[in-house]
């Protein structure tokens, strides 16, 4: 039997390996036996040159595996951007309580559980890393990773962390994908009164909640200088007990624009509709609501390179709930505004200083005017925030 690859001339076998271009002759035996051994020694000699093949094969592609590696190696060497911060700031009523709360609490030191200011001077420490390799057909992959935390001296209950991490890919022709998460793991908002459903007793409990989010974003350029952004943002608001009735899931969508074509002004707005499911399997009301949220802000560029940043923010939350039995949220409709002024001023190095002074105001709209009154806040900060930036230029 004559394999692949061989053929008959005459009395001889033919063995050919096209891609060497060789041919090799070999008589035939006139008896069976010796066309068997015959038989043996050409697929010893086919076995030998593919060997030769293999291990040319696995010589390629070691050779191609280093110069990968050396490949990989060069787009993962980028520069990481550093950025370290301190903040001192006051904030006048950092509880967010209103007019009436304040002077429920200056006569009742259990009504805040012992807390005996409604302001408080407060430090603010961040860090930032940037890091920017090109692992994908030589674009850009930013990664980054922020950390805060801020430190209530006169009201410590209130201070927390918040963590974020943030990666984004460019398509090319300024296109771009954004994803991040966010965490707070932990804040304290105030005590709020508790009636247990079972004994209909009522007690002052320390309210805490945690919450995140998770989004994913696509980004382009409008035209040289205005840009666009679209987002999907997941939510969470998770409340420790005796509160975890007011757990929220949460699904917003938000649209930014930034016009940057003005040598002596940028704007930059954003518009994000969300909608807040409450997850609550202990009574029978329904907190959820709808919320639009708008924020502008504009930068003006001044002599000398200085900046001044105007940003603000308006808020608005509908409830849905219109159970007669639960007034705190039944018919509620309530908006904020928040005004923020940054001085950025041009500095020489590598530190930055940002003054900044900072108001919110919330108006509730209610069935019921003590709900009206107990919901409703003002309150204003101010401080200065004091940056420094370096790289460190180094290969992975």
């Amino acid at each position: 039997m004559i394999e692949p690859g061989q053929a008959y001339k005459n009395d001889r076998v033919i063995l050919r390996e096209p891609q060497y271009d060789r041919t090799y002759q070999i008589c035939l035996p006139e008896s069976l036996e010796g066309f068997q051994h015959l038989h043996k020694f050409i697929w010893f000699i086919q076995i030998v040159f593919i060997g030769k093949s293999m291990r040319r094969l696995l010589l390629i592609a070691l050779l191609f595996g280093q110069l990968f590696s050396q490949n990989l190696l060069q787009r993962l060497g980028a520069p990481v951007f550093y950025e370290l911060g301190v903040q001192p700031n006051f904030q006048s009523n950092p509880l967010n309580l209103s007019s009436v709360e304040i002077l429920k609490a200056g006569s009742d030191s259990d009504y805040l559980n012992g807390i005996a200011y409604s302001s408080s001077n407060v430090l603010s420490f961040s860090g930032k890393l940037n890091y920017s390799p090109r692992l994908f057909a030589g674009r850009k992959s930013r990664f980054s990773l922020q950390l805060n935390h801020h430190y209530y001296h006169d009201i410590p209950e209130r201070s927390y962390q918040s963590y974020s991490m943030g990666f984004r890919q460019s398509l090319g022709k300024y296109r771009y994908i954004n994803l991040g998460y966010w965490i707070l793991p932990e804040y304290y908002l105030r005590n709020y009164l508790f009636r247990d459903t079972r004994t209909r007793l009522s007690s002052r409990e320390v309210c805490n909640f945690g919450t995140d989010r998770l989004w994913l974003g696509f980004q382009h350029r409008l035209s040289k200088k205005n840009t666009l952004e679209y987002r999907l943002t997941v939510r969470n608001e998770i409340y420790q007990a005796p509160f975890s009735h007011y757990d929220m899931n949460m699904l917003e969508g938000d649209l930014k624009l930034v016009v940057g074509q003005f040598k002596a002004i940028s704007l930059a707005t954003e518009f994000q509709y969300g909608v807040a499911d409450n997850n609550n399997d202990y009574d029978d009301k329904d907190r959820s609501y709808k919320y639009l949220n708008i924020r502008p802000s504009m930068t003006l560029n001044l002599p000398g390179k200085h900046r001044v940043r105007f940003s603000g923010r308006y808020d608005q939350r509908a409830y849905e709930s219109e159970q007669n039995d639960d007034p705190l949220h039944a018919g509620r409709y309530q908006d904020e505004v928040r005004i923020e002024i940054t001085g950025l001023p041009q500095l020489d190095g590598a530190f930055l200083v940002e003054p900044y002074v900072g108001y919110r105001e919330r108006r509730v709209d209610s069935s019921d005017e003590a709900v009206r009154e107990l919901k409703s806040f003002s309150r204003y900060w101010f401080g200065v925030r004091f940056k420094f930036k370096s790289v460190i230029d180094m290969y992975f």
